[in-house]
C-alpha cells in the first residue's frame, strides 16, 4: 500500500462534531473524514 492511502486517523461523518474532530487534528495527523450524505454537516 503507498503513504497517500494510508492514515492516521479516519473520521466517520462529516456532522459538526467528526468536522471538528477533523479540523483539530489535521495539522497533527493525515486525517479521512467519511459522509454518506452528499453534503458535509447536513443532518
Amino acid at each position: 500500500m503507498s503513504s497517500e492511502n494510508q492514515f492516521d486517523v479516519i473520521v466517520i461523518g462529516a456532522g459538526i462534531a467528526g468536522a471538528s474532530v477533523a479540523y483539530r487534528l489535521a495539522p497533527h495527523a493525515k486525517v479521512l473524514v467519511l459522509e454518506r450524505e452528499s453534503q458535509p454537516g447536513y443532518h
